[in-house]
């Protein structure tokens, strides 16, 4: 049972091996200019995650709140048998809020809630060959961010927040039988049961939590152009939970004249039992494991055209590298702890967005981002088959009274397609598709 115990914990690295791991969608106005903020970050109090420097002569007090909701399309398909599964995602919710006071004209405070790491893939179990590798996989990283922004000169504005987190990992996956070993040097599948019998399911849970910096400055060049920047920094979050195995009848029996010598007839599933018992290696229990947020940051510009039209461009870089190592520890004996090293590539963005003032109440935004690919070729799996991608924004803010503005975001994400894998033994078996539209909406309300 060994192998069942390692391919439990095989998909965690590339869960967090990939751009497609990261969120950047914490504020609807941000969202349709394609996340270009480090140097002029929208007046609702979103510069918390985006620039704090942005805080800094941002006065009154602001408070701010929206979601993006992210429905994800994409599908593999298997090369030996032509054979394609859907993603099976639901409607997912990547909530923020933000809210800001300022203390004199040149120092502002403020608290924001946002989620720049997490993920969710869902996958039938039915039919699909991956499930063996996971079909369920739930990652939520909630950061708490008080900061603080001052305006230092006319010109140069600098700021800083400590952001408390709080994590989830969520883990399913399914038991090939005809893998496992019957007796040593025997497995099941020459005992003669078919390749893909599912006989348990294993479910990891858990959570933990840490601290992250998060800083920028924003500095005016003239009175139309203007560079900025922010930097929030890595921490390595440890987890402390449970491993679930629940087993799952197969109903069959082992043949006459079987290697183990066995009576015809024998239930497989009795032979099997004793490891979900006491000290079987599929009995339930705690688990250790750390996984890295990584630091990202970003640089860029905007520059006002006219009065009413903005050009911003910002760059990127999540330090994807720094996750190197990933162990995983059980608390069962019986069960091995396992080490991986996920060769993780850095990832590199590039963002371009616009904002036109249309009239007094309606602003209009619009933008374009591309980046690359953190997982290696030979790491694609079902738990996050990510790839380089191109997506294209919209939005608009609308003032709907003098202290209450609204704004709506679209965004539609299309990935490359991509090689990868349902079977770590087996390499690169099909091509993963994947797409995405996501819808904005928030508040904003001035005190």
């Amino acid at each position: 049972m060994r192998r069942f115990a390692l391919l439990l914990c095989a998909g965690v690295p590339s869960l967090v091996a990939a751009q497609g791991f990261g969120v950047y969608e914490h504020n609807t106005c941000a969202m349709g200019r394609a996340g270009v903020a480090a140097a002029s970050p929208c007046a609702d109090g979103s510069a918390i995650f985006f620039s704090p420097a942005g805080l800094a002569g941002l006065s009154g007090t602001h408070f701010s709140m929206g979601v993006t909701l992210i429905a994800a399309q994409g599908n593999f398909t298997d090369d030996f048998v032509a054979h394609q599964t859907d993603l099976d995602n639901p409607l997912i919710p990547v909530p923020s809020v933000y809210i800001t006071h300022a203390l004199s004209p040149k120092l502002t405070v403020g608290i924001g809630a946002y989620a720049p790491y997490g993920l969710e893939t869902k996958w039938p179990t039915a039919g699909f060959e991956g499930r063996f590798v996971g079909y369920n996989t739930d990652l939520k990283s909630i950061y708490i961010q008080p900061t603080v922004g001052y305006q230092v000169h006319p010109r140069l504005k600098v700021g800083v927040g400590v952001a408390y987190i709080t994590s989830r990992l969520e883990l399913h996956q399914r038991a090939d039988l005809s893998t496992q070993f019957a007796a040593p040097g025997i497995t099941f599948a020459m005992l003669g049961l078919p390749t893909g019998t599912d006989f348990a399911d294993a479910e990891l849970n858990a959570s933990g939590t840490g601290f992250a910096v998060n800083f920028g400055g924003i500095l005016k060049l003239s009175d139309r152009l203007t560079i900025g920047g922010h930097w929030l920094t890595r921490k390595t979050i440890d987890y402390d939970g449970t491993a679930v195995f629940d087993p799952i009848a197969t109903g069959l029996v082992l043949p006459a004249g079987n290697p183990l010598g066995a009576p015809a007839g024998t239930p497989v599933d009795a032979l099997v039992a004793a490891q979900f018992g006491a000290g079987g290696a599929l009995e339930d229990g705690d688990v250790k494991t750390s996984i890295v947020m990584p630091p990202q940051g970003s640089l860029g510009f905007a520059y006002r055209m006219t009065d009413d039209w903005t050009v911003m461009a910002d760059y990127q870089l999540v330090v994807w590298g720094w996750f190197s190592s990933l162990k995983v520890d059980f608390a069962n004996a019986a069960t091995p702890d396992l080490t991986l090293t996920p060769s993780n590539n850095d990832t590199h963005g590039f963002r371009f967005g616009t904002e036109y003032r249309y009239s007094p109440k309606l602003m209009l935004r619009g933008g374009f981002l591309h980046h690359g690919t953190a997982s290696p070729p030979q790491f694609v799996t079902p738990l996050l088959p990510e790839g380089a991608r191109n997506e294209f924004t919209i939005g608009a803010g609308i003032e709907l009274t003098p202290k209450l503005h609204a704004d709506l975001g679209y965004q539609y994400i299309k990935q490359d397609d991509r090689r990868g894998t349902v079977n770590l033994a087996l390499g690169n078996t099909g091509l993963y598709q994947f797409s995405a539209h996501l819808f904005g909406v928030g508040l904003a309300y001035t005190f």
